[in-house]
């Protein structure tokens, strides 16, 4: 190999290394670029307080500690019951004792259209006027949600709940320690709630806010038996 032939290679490479050098270097100035200029999400920023440091009343310790019901003080009672017992456990046993099947509600003729309007509930006395309306009813649906970004084993964050009329969506991260308003409409046997698999509902809704739900249909639940 002569001499010509050795300098050629030795530019090619030169120049190889130089175009790299060049390209990566263009790439990172790219991508520094566009970290500068796109949005950061605030679910990571520090200065950004965690929902939950603004709960007065946290009834879950997010631990794998034993669950403990909500006791009620009745002195009038004289059957001694365990210290962790359902606090609802005779109403439920008289709702499997006597199903209550009959879907009176139903009859009649209502729309099936979707509609986009809700109404947001989040300031404590919109809670109580959405406890009157569904204390009227003999039946409502309800859906909930958990956030569990910055969290242990999370939180719920959002309650959904729908009459035959309208449809409410609750920040239950606003109204965290207000939420026991909703415990008499839960726990009212003569009130039916429908969810559709309620397995984790019915966790969350006892856990952070100690509301029970007595009388329930589960139409995930009825899918399973009717297929």
């Amino acid at each position: 190999m002569d001499v010509r032939e050795k300098v050629k290679i030795v530019i090619t490479v030169a120049s190889i290394v130089a175009v790299t050098v060049l390209f990566v270097a263009e790439y990172r100035r790219r991508r520094h670029r566009r970290r500068q200029t796109s949005p950061i999400s605030s679910c990571y920023l520090h200065s950004v307080l965690k929902p939950q440091f603004g709960f007065k009343r946290v009834l879950a310790d997010n631990s794998y500690t034993g669950f403990k019901h909500l006791k009620f003080d009745d002195v009038s009672s004289s059957i001694e019951k365990p210290s962790n017992c359902h606090p609802y456990e005779s109403e439920i046993n008289v709702l499997l004792e006597n199903p209550q099947l009959e879907f009176g509600f139903l009859r009649g003729v209502y729309s099936l259209e979707m509609s986009d309007s809700y109404v947001w509930v989040e300031t404590e006395s919109q809670l109580k006027e959405l406890a009157e309306t569904l204390s009227k009813e003999e039946v409502f649906a309800v859906d909930t949600e958990q956030h569990s970004l910055r969290s242990f084993l999370g939180f719920t964050a959002l309650i959904q709940i729908s009459t035959q009329e309208e449809d409410f969506l609750v920040d239950t991260i606003a109204l965290h320690d207000a939420m026991s308003i909703l415990r008499p409409v839960f726990s009212d046997p003569n009130i039916c709630k429908v969810f559709h698999g309620a397995d984790n509902d019915v966790i969350w809704l006892q856990r952070d806010f100690h509301i029970y739900v007595v009388n329930m249909f589960d139409t995930a639940k009825a899918c399973e038996v009717l297929s």
